[in-house]
């Protein structure tokens, strides 16, 4: 009895130790040396430091994720997998040194991310059933290196202007300080766009208010960003509020006429309003835009079928089993369409029979309202 004992303890021990040995927390550090000219203040430097530093190391990141075996049935690009490891890092400021010199001041600034491979795997998973959360920490890492690109140039022409002598570079400075300020103000509201998405979860917020509450503080700071009024957008119709959705849709759309995901998400509120028509016109421009997404077409199939149209229906029914047959599993509404298509193809075959004995009402009825081929 003893022995036995033993040996399942022995055992017990073995498994956690081979487990703990496959699990591991990786560091990763990136140092930037930020300088600053003109009136910019070490706050301004943070600020820009901080996402520099964070996205050059989720670089890092990304390319360790996707050396790791748990990743390799996921099937998700470089630039999706470094989006991935932007939602599940933990990031750390180790060390900040401020320094100045004859033309300003700067900060080197030393940054840590921390990947947990213990978890990995139940993230990746949640990750790979909801595309739309990648897009999302995707659209914020876009964003963040537009506005880093933009201060970078705003570097370039301030130092260029020290070198004009006299006050002719005055209304110039003051211009250029102005569009510091407000790219500065942008990034910090690309961290409240990634507050409001850290509460996303299976397709939608799971505290909308909050998730509105955050998404207000970023349009507020960097109200030209498309991607917050797409995503407050969202929150309203989590919020069952779709008139006030639509107004963000319109927003989002308006700011970029090639933003996909606008096009779609407006489309969907339409469906719900029952104006499908206007949903159609919707996800057609999300489709020319962006002709793989299978939520569109999921969605524009559902439109056309209530509009009784079943053979558009069933061709996006059918386009979504090409480009993801995996759906086949969910798709309750396959086989009612099949159904409903065959009970259709009976009832034109009737009236072509009665069309043919000069009894053409019902046919041209069924022809007119595209029932009928």
């Amino acid at each position: 009895m003893i022995w036995i004992q033993k040996t399942v303890l022995f055992t017990i021990f073995f498994f956690l130790f081979a487990a703990a040995s496959h699990a591991e927390l990786k560091h990763f550090s990136q140092e930037v040396d930020q300088p600053f000219c003109g009136s910019q203040s070490p706050d301004d430097a943070r600020i820009a430091a901080v996402a520099k530093a964070k996205l050059e190391a989720l670089e890092k990141a990304g390319t360790y994720i996707e050396s790791l075996t748990v990743v390799e049935d996921y099937k998700l690009k470089k630039d999706e997998i470094t989006a991935f490891a932007s939602g599940i890092v933990r990031s750390e400021i180790i060390s900040q040194k401020n320094y100045a010199t004859k033309d300003g001041f700067g900060i080197i600034l030393v940054l840590q991310l921390e990947v947990d491979s213990r978890t990995l795997e139940q993230k990746m998973q949640k990750l790979s059933t909801d595309q739309t959360l990648i897009e999302k920490y995707s659209e914020i890492q876009q964003r963040e290196k537009e506005l880093l690109t933009i201060i970078q140039t705003l570097e370039k022409q301030n130092q260029d202007l020290r070198q004009i002598p006299g006050r002719t570079e005055i209304p110039r400075k003051e211009e250029l300080e102005k569009q510091y300020n407000t790219t500065i103000t942008a990034l910090t509201a690309a961290e409240w766009n990634r507050k409001a998405i850290d509460l996303w979860q299976n397709g939608k917020y799971i505290d909308p208010n909050k998730a509105l509450e955050y998404l207000d503080k970023s349009i507020q700071l960097d109200p030209a960003n498309s991607k917050a009024y797409n995503n407050r957008g969202t929150a309203f119709f989590n919020l069952e509020q779709i008139s006030r959705a639509i107004v963000d849709y319109d927003a989002a759309i308006r700011m970029d006429a090639g933003y996909a995901a606008a096009y779609n998400n407006r489309g969907i509120a339409y469906y719900h309003l029952n104006e499908n028509w206007k949903a159609i016109e919707d996800f057609n421009q999300a489709i020319r835009i962006q002709p793989d997404n299978v939520n569109t077409y999921l969605f524009r199939g559902a439109a056309y079928k209530k509009l009784y149209q079943y053979q558009r229906a069933l061709n996006d029914f059918s386009k979504v089993l090409t480009l993801s047959p995996e759906f086949s599993k969910n798709m309750k509404d396959q086989e009612s369409i099949f159904l409903e298509l065959n009970e259709l193809e009976r009832i034109c075959g009737n009236a072509r029979k009665a069309c043919n004995l000069g009894l053409c009402k019902a046919m041209n009825y069924l022809t007119d309202k595209g029932f009928c081929k």
